[in-house]
């Protein structure tokens, strides 16, 4: 018999967050900036839609725009948000979004050139940077200790919420009202968002809780000094611990098959099968839905099944995805294959961190996940480059087709190096 006891425990804890006044105004501002920030993809989609029909590498520009700021700043981002005003950081960046999103129009209509819009672009992502690093250490100032955890599910449900309308009911919106219109309507949210913020308390509340002596630009250096050793210490544990590098390669895939569908599956979705941003949507939503799907059922069925196996054949899946995707050319086989993807994603991001979470040391796994992170970003950037510097050369589908075979390359150097391992830690996996 199912104890639901628990289950409404939890329950009453995440609703009695509602009475908190600064953690309910926090989550609601992160739900509007992450619809407003779905909503910016939307419409800079739509904007190359209309205005660079059949350009590729316009995506893959795109992608960079949105990836460079974090790789740029992930060294320096935390120490920067602790020396502020939380409060006044994600107020900053939130108004500063919104008047960058109502300029876009103009910058369109006087420019023709895709660059001022990336210069607009990479600052607003920017900008979600610091937002988002101050939205993650003002938690803990809002609630008690115990009420962490349902605290970020709360705020995480908000978001997941928000991050289907912005992708789903975005496109239909842009659709209706058009790029132009679409801007100003993305600038609106950000703007809610960050008065939303005003509402969490006053401003003292968020001033940082210890004077800090040293100076900011000592602070920074020492931040990029550890960035740098935290590199070394993921270099040398590709090189002594076998887990780690069977671990990172399978890293490599995610990233770049999310390349992949960022540039060439929204390219057909939108100007092939001439489904627009409304088809490129529900490409996000069904890609969402299934790692939806993918995590709760790794979460009921995941200690029943190898980690590593798990993580080899969902590589396998990937590149016979990408292999054979191109002789099923419709929107119906896509939107199946985006659904398994996404369940795929899943499997693999949660069997990764369980993998390295158990073998290493508890002194090195913050620094070796949030270098993951960074890896992550990388190789995004990197093959987003990439497919933009090949496409102009190679059609979609013998980009997707190369991408699986790449993928192929991966899954049989993780098996070689899988098989390296020695049985007695390989059981414990």
């Amino acid at each position: 018999m199912i104890d639901f006891l628990p289950i409404f425990s939890k329950l009453h804890r995440m609703l009695n967050l509602l009475k908190k006044r600064g953690i309910l105004f926090l989550a609601f501002s992160n739900g509007v900036s992450q619809l407003g920030d779905r909503l910016t993809h939307m419409v800079i989609i739509t904007l190359i839609g209309v205005k660079y029909p059949g350009k590729i590498s316009a995506f893959s520009e795109f992608a960079v725009t949105f990836t460079l700021p974090v790789l740029i700043l992930a060294p320096f981002v935390g120490v920067i948000v602790d020396h502020w005003n939380k409060q006044m950081i994600m107020f900053r960046c939130h108004l500063i979004q919104s008047i960058l999103i109502f300029l876009t129009p103009s910058f369109v209509i006087l420019f023709d050139s895709l660059v001022p819009i990336w210069i607009l672009v990479f600052t607003f992502f920017a900008l979600d940077v610091f937002n988002n690093t101050a939205k993650n250490a003002v938690v803990p100032d809002l609630v008690e200790y115990h009420e962490l955890v349902p605290a970020n599910s709360f705020i995480v449900t908000v978001a997941r919420i928000a991050t289907f309308l912005g992708m789903v009911g975005g496109g239909y919106l842009i659709k209706w009202v058009g790029w132009r219109l679409g801007f100003y309507l993305d600038g609106t949210t950000h703007l809610i968002a960050g008065f939303l913020v005003l509402g969490m308390g006053a401003k003292v509340l968020f001033e940082p809780s210890v004077k800090i002596d040293i100076s900011l630009q000592k602070r920074l250096k020492e931040s990029f000094k550890y960035f740098l050793l935290d590199i070394k210490e993921l270099v040398y544990l590709l090189f002594h611990d076998r887990v780690v590098l069977f671990v990172m390669i399978s890293v490599f895939v995610l990233p770049f098959a999310a390349a992949i569908a960022y540039t060439v599956l929204i390219y057909l979705i939108q100007q092939v099968f001439n489904m627009g941003t409304t088809g490129v949507g529900w490409l996000g939503g069904v890609i969402g839905t299934g790692m939806l799907a993918g995590g709760l059922l790794m979460g009921f069925l995941g200690k029943r099944f190898n980690r590593p196996l798990i993580i080899i054949c969902s590589m396998v899946m990937l590149a016979l995805f990408f292999i054979i995707g191109p002789f099923f050319i419709n929107p119906l086989s896509m939107y199946a294959i985006a659904f398994i993807s996404g369940m795929v994603f899943s499997f693999v991001g949660i069997a990764q961190d369980t993998i390295l979470q158990e073998d290493v040391l508890k002194s090195m796994r913050g620094r070796i996940f949030a270098t993951k992170e960074f890896v992550i970003s990388l190789t995004f950037m990197v093959c987003a480059v990439g497919i933009g510097l090949i496409s102009s050369s190679l059609r979609p589908f013998v980009i997707l087709r190369l991408a699986g075979l790449i993928i192929i390359l991966l899954t049989l150097l993780a098996v070689f190096v899988l098989h390296s391992i020695p049985p007695e830690t390989k059981k414990k996996l």
